[in-house]
């Protein structure tokens, strides 16, 4: 009779993940090898702190590990991570995501260069699965060192937010003259629960990624009115997470980074069935429209994963410009440049919405006509300007009185800077009331619907 195994809570996260009963374990009897500094013996346990294996989720094939802390002081071995690497080839032989579990202390000392060795091995196949699979990285314990850049090589990462620690040196070894030390986990998807770590994965999973690179995103079913009216949407300039909540269909949104580029919003919405991706300004919590280095950076690397996965992108506009904060100076450029590379390279359709009053070249930079998108709407209550149209008029005519001042400014924004100026002059296809967004954004998609 075969003894009967104690199920681990590193097997216990698969289990509560994956459908009922579909869980197979592969690796079970693999343990540490002996080295000249370690001896298997009475510590020695199966499976060397990870469990492998394969399993569905709604009915999905997916192949997911998890590390297993109470092993070997959580520490990443030579077959440990054999392990994980032999998982990784088989989900990109069979083109299903991987899904993995991170509580990892880091390397197993008495292993040496044979951890080293299977750590480069994994990076390597994490790039060559970059192309070809999703790859969702939950952190439910420590993460550190070179585990932490494994996370963050992963399409998406959840970080448990009582237990979770994400960080790329320990606390002894980081220059303590830095006035704050930035945690990883800030620029990760989400802090959250287990249980909505748990939920967020399935999510993926069955509702929004396709298995893998080669196959189109899923269209699902949809019982909202295509042409329903969103009454009060003006009212929500500024909020661009409550903007694509309420075009969604049923106010679907599943938001990605949450926690890191706050005057940018990105994540997945719905219309008519069909998965959208999108990415929107947002106001921060000091009221100011303006765009920073992070915020650029969550967009690019957003807008990356949508043309990865074949996904349309919807692009809301609504802002003052750049940050003009000292410290964004260095970085800014750098990470608008890499949004602009991410937009041009992406193939999928590209539509922009413009809501609000916007202000210089950050326009051009959020999916204008000029920078590649298919289809540009614009509320008839946004506007766009290159300067505040007044202080136009006084540079182009310093010696006017404020009478003419005042008249000038009106003609220049109603000729230059109004929705029916930029539709003269094919900068925008269609002026749309804010509250029918849905049905033309909606249809804007659909005419793309050979390509899903």
């Amino acid at each position: 009779m075969t003894e009967k195994k104690e199920v681990t809570m590193a097997e216990q996260r698969i289990r509560q993940l994956l459908d009922y009963g579909s869980f197979m374990e592969i690796g079970e009897a693999v343990t540490a090898r002996l080295t000249d500094f370690y001896t298997p013996g009475t510590q020695d346990k199966p499976s060397d702190g990870v469990i492998t294996g394969y399993g569905t989720i709604d009915g999905q094939l997916v192949y997911v590990f998890s590390q297993d802390v109470a092993v070997l002081g959580g520490t990443y071995g030579e077959m440990h991570g054999q392990k994980i690497n032999r998982l990784y080839q088989m989900a990109m032989k069979t083109k299903a995501p991987i899904i993995g579990f991170l509580d990892c202390h880091g390397f197993r000392i008495e292993e040496g260069l044979d951890s080293l060795d299977k750590f480069a091995r994994l990076y390597a196949l994490q790039a060559q699965a970059s192309g070809l699979i999703p790859q969702i990285m939950a952190v439910v314990g420590r993460c550190g060192g070179g585990m932490s850049i494994a996370a963050n090589m992963a399409d998406f990462v959840f970080v448990e937010k009582e237990n979770g620690r994400l960080f790329l040196n320990p606390g002894n070894a980081i220059d303590r003259s830095f006035d704050e030390i930035v945690d990883q986990a800030d620029f990760t998807d989400a802090r959250m629960s287990c249980d909505e770590i748990l939920e967020s994965i399935r999510t993926l999973i069955h509702t929004l990624l396709p298995a893998n690179t080669s196959r189109r995103p899923r269209q699902k079913p949809c019982s909202d009115d295509l042409n329903r009216l969103c009454p009060g949407i003006a009212e929500k300039t500024g909020d661009g997470r409550a903007i694509l909540q309420d075009i969604s269909d049923d106010g679907f949104f599943f938001e990605t980074r949450r926690d890191s580029g706050a005057d940018m919003v990105t994540g997945f919405i719905m219309l008519d069935g069909i998965v959208v991706g999108a990415v929107a300004n947002q106001k921060t919590r000091n009221g100011l429209r303006r765009i920073s280095a992070e915020g650029f950076d969550k967009a690019a690397a957003f807008i990356e994963i949508c043309d990865k996965f074949s996904f349309p992108i919807l692009t809301l506009t609504d802002t003052e410009g750049f940050d003009t904060s000292e410290e964004q100076e260095i970085y800014l450029p750098k990470a608008a440049g890499r949004m602009i590379k991410a937009l041009t390279r992406a193939s999928m359709p590209k539509v922009n919405l413009i809501t609000g009053e916007i202000y210089g070249s950050a326009y051009s930079i959020m999916n204008s006509k000029g920078l590649g998108a298919d289809l540009v709407f614009m509320w008839d209550t946004a506007n766009v300007n290159l300067i505040n149209p007044r202080q136009a008029v006084e540079i182009l005519y310093p010696h006017a009185d404020s009478a003419l001042i005042e008249q000038r400014a009106a003609d220049y924004e109603k000729s230059h800077s109004s929705a029916r100026a930029l539709a003269r002059h094919d900068y925008v296809d269609k002026v749309i009331r804010p509250e029918e967004t849905r049905k033309y954004i909606a249809g804007a998609f659909e005419t793309f619907a050979n390509l899903y």
